[in-house]
């Protein structure tokens, strides 16, 4: 049985190597296969390869993404971890929706992950401002005159 602290070792790993390196694999060695993730979808998504997409969509538009943990919570095989996401917009439309115009983002969001026996995660829920993201992007900028 994994220990708490053990689990946020996994997370922490997590957000140093893939997040904010970009090293994707990581993924297959923190969660489970079945993995469920709420929130980067609507409904959750399940499956490893839904959350390897995710990140990698998150890249492709922030190239330069860095997210740094400001709070950890501890609790039997749950690890709560409060965030600040920053990034340049300067890759990929975001969502397919919102144009890069080379705009920062700070964004702060809150996950809470679920650990099996194994120490493995096997769901996520994940909550950020979409609208103040979306906001920060230029998303409901007037067009220009």
């Amino acid at each position: 049985m994994s220990t708490p602290e053990q689990n946020k070792a996994v997370l922490e790993r997590y957000y140093e190597e893939c997040l904010n390196k970009g090293n994707l694999d990581v993924i297959y060695e923190g969660a489970t296969e079945d993995h469920i993730s709420h929130g980067t979808a609507a409904n959750g998504k399940e499956g490893v390869e839904h959350l390897k997409e995710w990140v990698r969509l998150q890249r492709a538009s922030f190239p330069d993404l860095h997210v740094t943990v400001e709070d950890w919570i501890l609790e039997g095989n749950k690890v709560v971890s409060r965030f600040t996401a920053r990034g340049t917009h300067t890759g990929d439309d975001y969502a397919g929706l919102i144009p890069a115009q080379g705009r920062k983002l700070e964004i702060p969001g809150i996950v809470i992950d679920e650990f099996n026996d194994e120490g493995k995660i096997v769901e996520s829920w994940f909550s950020m401002d979409s609208y103040d993201l979306a906001t920060q992007l230029g998303a409901f900028d007037a067009p220009p005159a």
